[in-house]
């Protein structure tokens, strides 16, 4: 704690301990690294040039996130970065509807579940958000503020998409 000129006290709230806020961007360096992974696929898929098109900027988007969050994760070497990359728990579960779609013209039903699985990260990410408090989340912070906006205009771009 801190005291101020007007006798206030400041306190600024502890961030998760270093394993558990590196597990968190892990997972989400993971996640970004799996979208990126599905879109590869449905690229090659997809009959709309239009969606293809689309798919061509998101997928560009999740790589930069995915690199956003590894650069997040700490350099230590007692605590190797390529251990925390993993899926959570229910990671790799939200990934098998997403795989499921390989018919040349589920368009639609691709948009629908990309859209759907976009609002749920958006959603996670700004859960998350809380969470990153103090100087050495800072970083963090910003990303999952980069991350909250791009998702969400990710979301946007395939929008369109949902009825075709």
């Amino acid at each position: 704690m801190t005291d101020v000129a007007d006798g206030a006290d400041v306190v600024v709230p502890a961030g998760l301990p270093l394993s558990e806020a590196a597990a968190w961007v892990g997972h989400a360096c993971w996640a970004e690294l799996r979208f990126h992974e599905t879109l590869t696929r449905w690229l090659a898929l997809d009959a709309d040039p239009a969606f293809v098109t689309a798919l061509w900027a998101v997928r560009a988007h999740r790589a930069e996130l995915a690199e956003a969050w590894h650069r997040r994760l700490p350099e230590l070497r007692e605590l190797p970065r390529e251990g925390f990359v993993r899926p959570s728990d229910s990671g790799e579960q939200g990934f098998a509807a997403l795989d499921a779609l390989t018919a040349p013209e589920a368009t639609a039903a691709r948009a629908r579940a990309l859209t759907g699985a976009f609002e749920q990260l958006a959603s996670h990410y700004e859960a998350h958000v809380e969470v990153a408090v103090g100087p050495a989340d800072a970083p963090t912070a910003d990303t999952l503020h980069q991350a909250i906006t791009r998702t969400r205009a990710d979301a946007d771009l395939v929008r369109p998409f949902l009825a075709t």
